[in-house]
């Protein structure tokens, strides 16, 4: 799946092309599916082998688990990848934190960033093992998910520093005029902002460009009257490092609360909770 070559695959596994292409062969006749078929002349999955791949993936790592957990979690000896499904502010924010304890708790294991929206459970993606955890504003409702709350947090809006509108708060009417910046996978969803606003009846914000991490926008509000809205404590470090002013958004909006996800079967892992309660531990 990963390689679309039974040449590269041998390679990875240290074996023999006809090895693998015979282990293909057994496969395809005990599925009675071709599982692969040639595609300019890459290897493609077949329906079956797409389907299957989550499955064998939760089981294999399953097993890596209970093999590596059977003499006790050593983190120190760990080849661990944790991966983590989140928003690019929360990446931001954690990023740093977790990658100083990694070197010092744990050199040889790894932590995999992926983009997620903040205000949706991924509950596809933590079923099937594709991430091990899930930071955002969760509604808590997801079956066989467990959620912790983390902290509650309001948003904040940054501009430059003789942006127009000064050190004032921030009214509806403002957020209605204003040019915002925001990540590409909130292109054509709403989130609190928007639909406050049209509660009230005014026009949908302006966006026009839209960036592919949230760390990437101070650079495109440069020299600009473009702002971004985000959680406050990541608003406190993209203003300190870019001279940006920080500006309160209106009473009207709520806090909300940031949770960490995981699926129920890793309640008990032993090396899943020593991620996950370092990972609290940082945000809290």
């Amino acid at each position: 799946m990963e390689t679309g070559s039974v040449t590269k695959t041998a390679e990875r596994l240290v074996r023999t092309q006809p090895g693998v292409s015979r282990d293909l062969a057994r496969l395809r006749e005990e599925l009675a599916d071709p599982l692969f078929v040639r595609v300019r002349g890459t290897l493609e999955p077949t329906e079956l082998a797409r389907n299957l791949r989550g499955t064998v993936r939760q089981a294999l790592e399953a097993v890596d688990q209970a093999l590596e957990e059977g003499g006790g979690f050593r983190p120190s000896e760990s080849t661990q990848v944790f991966k983590i499904g989140t928003t690019s502010a929360v990446e931001l924010l954690l990023a740093p934190l977790l990658h100083r304890f990694l070197e010092s708790a744990a050199p040889n294991a790894g932590a995999y960033f992926f983009p997620a929206y903040g205000d949706v459970t991924p509950v596809e993606d933590l079923e099937t093992g594709a991430i091990d955890i899930a930071i955002g504003r969760f509604d808590h409702q997801a079956r066989n998910i467990t959620f912790f709350p983390l902290f509650e947090e309001r948003r904040v809006c940054l501009v430059r520093r003789d942006h127009p509108l000064g050190d004032k708060r921030l009214e509806l009417a403002d957020l209605a005029d204003m040019r915002f910046i925001s990540t590409i996978n909130m292109l054509g969803r709403d989130n609190d902002v928007d639909n406050m606003l049209k509660e009230h009846g005014l026009s949908k914000r302006k966006f026009p460009m839209y960036v592919s991490t949230l760390s990437l926008a101070p650079f495109a509000m440069q020299g600009s009257n473009a702002a971004i809205t985000l959680p406050v404590r990541v608003a406190r470090i993209l203003a300190d490092q870019f001279d940006l002013n920080m500006l309160e958004l209106p009473e009207e909006l709520p806090n909300r609360m940031y949770s960490i996800a995981w699926h129920a079967r890793w309640d008990t892992s032993l090396s899943h909770r020593w991620f996950r309660d370092a990972v609290i531990s940082m945000l809290r």
